[in-house]
Order: structure tokens, then sequence, then C-alpha cells
């Protein structure tokens, strides 16, 4: 019994020994003979090493090594003790909510487990018991069941944020219910199920290569009304106060337009810089970077052949809580690599093929452009690699060779 002054009889065994019997006995050793050798009866060794593993496990979630959230989980109780140390939406575990349940917690670590998998999470897990550190494929083993590599997003329709596209076909969106991912479904034109979810990805690593900022999208199922599509997935920049103003909105409020007979006379890097210097303008973004903004753009559609650079999918953030622009990452890269022509497959050249691909707000031929932005920017002093290796991902044959033509006009610029 012990008292104010923590006087009284002490614990035979310590938390530290305790630790070596339970590892032991795990290994197959007896507890009466365990429980022997420390000088305790089994019944007190077995109730230590039960009261040991009832003790609530203590986990820092921690965001390029910022400790972000402490959580306390009583795994008998399933109770949860939580302290927020970051503003920011995304770096937190359970984002929005502030009162999560035991089933948000367990969500947690298995988005923790997608990671491992290739998601962009959040953070890092580090479980501890106060002496210990539980390594994460320990919270996989534990704590998840049944989670699929290639992790599936079952939505209903009041989930659905969009179901078509600009031609004639849908596309489906969503966001999770935590709001900590956006989803987006293959393209079906015409029946056709685009892989335009295998360009996204391919796009997203490309850029990753040159350094360019870009929303990294990661393969998935998307599951609506009893089917399933393929789809990519990716964070959702939302969580922390973004919101995307597209390039269309900015300008139509100087009531100029990409359509004006002005704009249609320019040349290409014309064409270029007064879209940096509009955004610059109109946001009070620095010009610097307004430009390097929109040659990643060029750059990264001219690698992948993306045809469908439109207005409406490139432009700025505006952060609510701080009421500042900034420069987005780049997103929606599916229509390249020949996925946004389903009529594709009967074309008999590449270079019949080629016809119907131009880089737009420009309307060039990529390969063209590429060389017209490496004489006036000279790429190779900006983007670092000598050399761009895609992802083994599409297999028809106008794609390979244009991934082939692309890597050889890379490696050939100075």
């Amino acid at each position: 019994m012990s008292n104010e002054r923590n006087a009284g009889r002490k614990p035979v065994v310590t938390d530290e020994q305790l630790s070596t019997i339970k590892e032991r006995h795990s290994n197959g050793e007896s507890l009466v003979k365990l429980a022997e050798e420390y000088g305790v009866t089994r019944q007190a060794l077995h109730k230590r090493l039960n009261e040991k593993a009832a003790k609530p496990v203590k986990i820092d979630w921690t965001v390029n090594g910022e400790l972000v959230t402490t959580i306390e989980a009583d795994f008998k109780k399933k109770n949860l003790v939580i302290i927020n140390y970051a503003a920011q939406m995304s770096k937190l575990p359970f984002g929005y909510e502030n009162n999560p349940d035991w089933r948000c917690f367990t969500e947690a670590l298995e988005s923790k487990y997608l990671e491992g998998q290739g998601v962009d999470g959040p953070g890092t897990l580090l479980l501890t018991d106060g002496e210990k550190n539980f390594p994460l494929d320990k919270v996989k083993n534990i704590f998840i069941d049944g989670i699929d590599e290639v992790p599936t997003f079952e939505f209903k329709r009041k989930d659905l944020l969009i179901a078509r596209t600009d031609t004639d076909g849908f596309q489906m969106k969503a966001l999770t219910d935590d709001r900590r991912f956006f989803i987006k479904s293959q393209a079906v034109i015409s029946g056709i199920r685009m892989r335009d979810w295998a360009v996204e990805i391919i796009a997203s690593d490309v850029a990753r290569q040159l350094g360019i900022p870009c929303v990294q999208q990661h393969y998935c199922r998307f599951a609506f009304g009893g089917r399933t599509w393929d789809g990519v997935y990716s964070r959702n920049f939302e969580m922390d106060g973004y919101a995307f103003l597209s390039f269309e909105s900015l300008i139509g409020t100087k009531l100029l337009s990409t359509k004006d007979d002005e704009f249609i006379r320019m040349g290409s890097i014309d064409k270029l810089q007064w879209c940096a210097g509009q955004i610059s303008d109109i946001c009070g973004v620095e010009y610097e970077n307004t430009e390097g903004y929109m040659l990643d753009l060029a750059v990264l559609d001219c690698l992948i052949g993306n045809v469908d650079r439109h207005t409406r999918n490139f432009g700025v953030f505006f952060n609510s809580n701080t009421g500042e622009y900034s420069i987005p990452p780049v997103f929606d890269n599916g229509m390249g690599l020949f996925e946004h022509d389903y009529y594709r497959d009967e074309y008999k050249t590449f270079d019949e093929a080629m016809n119907n691909v131009y880089v737009a707000p420009y309307g060039e031929d990529p390969f063209e452009f590429l060389e017209e932005l490496n004489r006036h920017f000279h790429l190779k002093d900006i983007y670092s690699p000598s050399e761009i290796n895609y992802p083994d991902t599409l297999h028809t044959p106008f794609a390979l060779e244009y991934e082939r033509r692309m890597h050889d006009l890379w490696l050939k610029l100075d």
C-alpha cells in the first residue's frame, strides 16, 4: 500500500524486468519458471503483465519532425485523449473532427498504413508506451486488418462533387468523409474507359523528377452504385484554407479573355509572359514566381502531351486564413499521351495521331514548343535532371513512341 510520501513496499519486478519477462514468455518460456526466477507468484506476475498490456498508449503525431498532436489511446476502454499543437488542419490526424471517436482513431491508423503504401499522408506515427517506440509495421499488423494495398473509396450520390466531363462522357470526383483526400475516377468517354488516371500518375512522377510542384497522384479504385472504376487520389489542399481561383476568373475581373484577337495574335512566349503578368498584377504575386509557374505548366504539358490545359485548371491559391495569394501546385494532367482521344486506335501512324496533340493555351506542337521554350529559358539551367524516366504505366504504341521521342529530345537540349 502506497501513501502520499510514496512509502511502502515497492513492486518486486520493475518495469524494465517486466519487459524482459514479457519478451521471454512470448518466446516460449514458462510463466511459472519466470515467476520463480524473479521471486514472485505466478498469479502476481500474470496480473502485472495484464496491467502493463492495458496501459494507455501514447502516440506522437509528427510532421517533418514537428510534433503536431499527442494522442493517449486506451485500447481496453477505447478512449482517447487528444492534444493538438498545430493550426493547419491537414497536419492533424483527425482534420476537422474536434471530438474523434474510436472509429476515427482506427481510420487514422489505416490512413497511416496507406501512406506506407504510397499515400501522401499528413505525418508520421510514433507509438510509444513510455519506454519504447513501436515500428510502423507493428501498427499495421496489430491494429489494422484487411487493408488492401490498392485502396478502394466507396461513395454515394450525395458525396459526388461532379459527374460530367466537357466532352461526351463522365468523370466522378468526391472527397472522403474526413475531407482529407480528393478522389477522381477515370473518365469514360463514348463508353470507353480512359486511362487518364495513369497519365495523372506519370505526370506527377515526371514533375517530381524535375522539381516542379505538382499534386502527387496515387492509384486507387472508385466505387459507386455497385460498380468500380480506376482512379487517383491526392491530398485535399482545401484542408488548410486554400481556395483555387482559376485564371479565367482572374482575367474576367479585367474583362479579358484568351479568346481575344490580341491574345491569339501573340507568339507563344509572349502568351506565356502575358499570362504570368496578369496573375502577378491581379494577385500581387512576384512576377518571377508567376512566370516560373507558367513555365512549369508548359514544360510538363509538353513532356506528357497534355492537351487539356484550359484557363480553368491553372490560376492561383487564395488562403482564407492569411488573406494571401500564392502559386498552386500543378494539377489536372490526365488528358495526355493520347488518352484525350478515344479514336486513337484508328490512327495508322504516329504522325497522324500527333495532328490532334497541341499545348494549350498556345496551340503549339509540344516538340516544337519545348525547343522554343529551351531557346528562351535554357531549361537545363532550371530543371536539373539530364534524363527523364517515364513510369512503365502506359503500353499503347503511340504513348510509348511519344515518351521515347520526348526522352530523346530532352537529352539533346542544351
